[in-house]
């Protein structure tokens, strides 16, 4: 019943976004509310979900955690507590759902600046958007195609890899 009446709401959200009779102004409130609602609809992880599990399990005792166990951002070793593995969990599937908007090329490009302004807002620190002051529609262009690859941790020893569509972190988006 809850997502019947979720997937209710989001169409009547994306009725309004799309309906050019209304001020641009209730349009944008719409496209910022289904964006809202999108995440929001993202259940919770349960206890048994596998990247929960993957949290919880403690690391293997090498030379490499011994870095990772000092300083101000240290790992929890022992592997997370179930509350919060399943908050991260929780974190990384909203922000997923919030990735997937950004890059629906069908979804109004209302919906679309919504949904890169909730990830401006809730990832203040990443530098790159910080100090050149993006705003959403400078994300908005610079959206990787679904054919790009990507550079991440170990990439120096395997080359670039394919970005993911549906995206499941922020460089299958955008170049950092």
């Amino acid at each position: 019943m809850h997502s019947q009446s979720n997937d209710i709401e989001i169409s009547q959200l994306r009725a309004a976004v799309e309906d050019t009779a209304l001020p641009l102004s209730e349009r944008k409130d719409a496209a910022e509310h289904l964006v809202k609602v999108v995440v929001k609809a993202v259940p919770d992880p349960a206890d048994d979900d596998p990247e929960v599990v993957e949290l919880r399990t403690p690391w293997e005792n090498t030379e490499i955690t011994k870095l990772f166990s000092k300083g101000p951002n240290t790992v929890p070793l022992s592997g997370h507590s179930l509350p919060d593995a399943k908050a991260k969990v929780l974190q990384r599937r909203t922000l997923r759902a919030a990735l997937a908007v950004v890059v629906d090329s069908t979804a109004n490009q209302l919906e679309r600046l919504a949904a890169c302004e909730r990830i401006l807002e809730d990832h203040p620190q990443i530098s790159k958007w910080r100090y050149n002051s993006y705003t959403p529609e400078r994300m908005l262009v610079e959206v990787l195609p679904a054919d790009s690859v990507k550079w991440d941790a170990l990439s120096w020893r395997r080359g670039p890899v394919p970005v993911v569509r549906p995206p499941r972190e922020l460089s299958d988006v955008w170049r950092f």
